[in-house]
């Protein structure tokens, strides 16, 4: 819509135009000789009217609109983000509460001025000015907030209505977070770090909201047992024949207390739950519900808008970006931010020919306190464990003698990556990978074979059916006794196997595929973890470390990261570094970070060596030498801050050290491989966008 003033000028230029076109229809009119009787009569040329033109922009005077955007800082006090005006300022000083940064050099005020603040604002301003103002939900949610405190702290009794066994086995922090939940009428988001009890906690809210069961709780297939075995733990009270393990199309549904079911069986036979109201819900590793547009997510919203409660477990809260939050907080608070607002307001939202891009993040400090104040409660190892073991993260560069040369095929691959998109381009990205993971697997089965030999327990995670296959076959060449668990193992055997290792001595691997294996499991019977390829999520690889890093580990936790140079890992690994800042900045921090890993180097002995030079002198001199270059500079430096990566047209391994370091310094410092803009785009992607692919079956 145009303003009153917009309309006056378009009226202006309109008549100013027809004016100026009857003035040059006159002038190209030729004149008629008038009748006279002398014969020397002239005639004067006609002179042009003369028009008093009126320029639209100075007829009210010139205008500049300006913006501010207003944005909560703290519980209770907002802040404006605006650019110097003299008028603003006056209006600033007339607000009792005013408070002045001189960090950011801005102003703000308690949470009771915000509508005549800006009330005034735009009474001074009218529509010069643009206003991003707070969220009518988000205000309303600090303000119900300070009422509450005012008010004399509810008093809670959970010792009359917790089953004894599992109050007796919480830890302070887990009894904080069942309060928590209970004081929210069971309707938030545990986000505890992983390992720290999340189960239990859940559990213990669920049984104090338990005259408003049935309970159903929705989990990944991989871990269903396991709460049913929690249950049978931490709740005795509940017979065992009230616990139902929903496994297939044909079970039916009858008066069972609690239903445990997978999230593909539920949105396979969504109508058969349906029919069933759910007074309690428990969805557990709720970030995989991050898009709200997949069925899963859709199927879960539908018994979610029936329960009275809904509890979310996650370690990850937000894998990526801030949009995948939404729907996990769309369950949990009712009348919640409609998408769109949402994401223009914390997710930087962009119109593009396509539609509403939100794959951004903007006002993350006030989404963090949003979250806080509403339904979220996360508490880091480091800040309740004092006494859990250390975790320290070493980077493994494996062998270049041992690692295969790219192919032509790999190079034309990486070429034709520059020049295509969508799917296509999907595609020739996840072969890449593939191709890298058949360079590596010589070295590192290699570096797996000299592991055992310490007859130390440790994990080994891998993503392609390749490599893990080929960590099998030495294992078994070896003699070893291991473990393997990847996507097709069943859910009972998974207990079995986790089991004999957690309890048999002479079991010293465990192989586990990173996107089957990093949730659900306790192996603290190791404290090394290997990880033989990278993966482009943080939260997967931290999720997956912490299957050693928890609670019952009683000794310093050691996680390996295998490398390979001229590989995908150039590009993987400041990509995690990237994504980790990002979750760092939006308050969700998962302790995931490579700033003090310590850089090691594979060591060759005897035969190894012999083969690393065998293989090392079928190169090529131009191989040679581009693997030399590579090495030198990826032995100075391997991590970098992502904000600083130089951007290249052409596909190439080449690394670039922009500050140099001691050459004996054991930590990695500030090193980056020169990345294309097309694949470090493509990295970015998440799970959702390879979800038409088979990763595993790419080899």
């Amino acid at each position: 819509m145009y303003s009153s003033e917009e309309i006056e000028k378009k009226r202006l230029l309109a008549l100013q135009k027809k004016a100026q076109k009857l003035q040059q229809l006159e002038n190209k009119v030729p004149e008629k000789r008038k009748l006279s009787s002398s014969p020397i009569t002239t005639h004067k040329p006609k002179q042009p009217r003369i028009f008093n033109t009126i320029n639209p922009d100075n007829f009210f005077g010139k205008s500049e609109s300006f913006k501010i955007n207003c944005v909560m800082i703290t519980e209770d006090r907002f802040q404006i983000e605006a650019s110097y005006n003299q008028e603003l300022i006056k209006l600033f000083y007339k607000i009792s509460s005013k408070k002045y940064d001189p960090k950011t050099k801005w102003w703000n005020f308690h949470i009771d001025d915000y509508n005549n603040l800006l009330q005034d604002i735009k009474m001074v301003f009218g529509t010069k000015i643009i206003i991003s103002s707070i969220p009518p939900f988000v205000l309303q949610t600090f303000r119900v907030n300070l009422r509450q405190k005012s008010d004399e702290k509810l008093h809670i009794s959970i010792e009359d209505k917790i089953d004894k066994t599992l109050l007796s086995q919480l830890m302070p922090f887990q009894k904080e977070g069942v309060m928590y939940g209970i004081k929210n009428n069971g309707n938030c988001i545990i986000a505890d770090d992983m390992g720290l009890g999340k189960t239990i906690q859940a559990l213990g809210i669920a049984h104090y909201f338990q005259d408003d069961w049935p309970l159903l709780i929705v989990t990944p297939s991989v871990v269903r047992y396991q709460w049913s075995e929690a249950i049978f733990r931490f709740l005795p009270s509940i017979p065992a024949q009230h616990v139902f393990q929903f496994t297939n199309g044909k079970d039916c549904l009858g008066s069972e207390r609690v239903t445990i079911v997978s999230y593909d069986l539920l949105a396979r036979h969504i109508q058969t739950f349906e029919n069933k109201v759910f007074g309690f819900l428990i969805i557990d590793e709720s970030h995989s519900l991050k898009s709200f547009k997949t069925e899963r997510t859709k199927s879960v919203k539908k018994i979610a808008t029936q329960a009275r409660h809904v509890l979310l477990l996650s370690g990850t809260p937000a894998l990526s970006r801030p949009i995948e939050l939404y729907s996990q907080l769309s369950f949990v608070c009712r009348n919640f931010m409609k998408v769109h607002d949402y994401g223009v307001r914390y997710c930087e939202g962009q119109q593009n020919a396509f539609g509403w891009d939100f794959k951004g993040a903007s006002n993350i400090r006030e989404l963090q306190l949003l979250l806080k104040s509403t339904c979220l409660i996360r508490r880091m190892k480091g800040d309740v464990l004092k006494q859990l073991p250390d975790k320290i993260r070493e980077v493994v560069i494996l062998d270049p003698g041992l690692i295969k040369v790219a192919t032509k095929e790999m190079v034309a691959m990486a070429a034709h990556l520059q020049k295509t998109n969508g799917i296509e381009r999907h595609g020739l990205l996840l072969k890449y990978y593939a191709e890298s993971c058949q360079q590596k697997v010589l070295a590192v089965g290699n570096y797996i074979k000299n592991l055992v030999e310490k007859q130390n327990k440790f994990l080994v995670f891998a993503h392609h059916e390749y490599m893990l296959t080929k960590i099998c076959n030495i294992l078994n060449k070896s003699k070893i006794i291991y473990v393997k668990i990847d996507g097709k193992t069943k859910a009972e055997d998974r207990k079995v196997f986790v089991d004999k290792f957690q309890e048999c001595d002479s079991c010293l691997v465990a192989v586990l595929s990173i996107t089957a294996a990093n949730a659900g499991i306790t192996l603290t019977a190791a404290s090394l973890v290997v990880f033989a390829e990278l993966y482009w999520n943080p939260g997967t690889l931290c999720q997956a470390e912490d299957r050693v890093h928890r609670i019952g580990q009683k000794n310093s936790v050691v996680i390996q990261y295998l490398i390979a140079k001229g590989t995908v890992d150039d590009f993987l690994w400041p990509l995690l570094q990237s994504k980790t800042e990002f979750l760092a900045d939006a308050g969700l921090n998962q302790n995931f970070s490579f700033s003090e890993t310590e850089l090691t180097h594979q060591k060759l002995t005897g035969e190894d060596l012999a083969l690393s030079e065998s293989i090392d002198k079928q190169k090529t001199l131009n191989d040679f030498v581009i693997s030399q270059e590579l090495q030198i500079n990826m032995e100075k430096k391997f991590s970098y801050p992502m904000n600083e990566v130089p951007q290249t047209s052409t596909f190439n391994s080449e690394l670039t050290s922009e500050s140099m370091k001691d050459e004996n310094s054991s930590l990695l410092t500030v090193v980056r491989p020169s990345i294309p803009e097309n694949l470090g785009q493509l990295l970015d992607d998440d799970d959702s966008s390879f979800a038409d692919f088979d990763l595993a079956s790419i080899s």
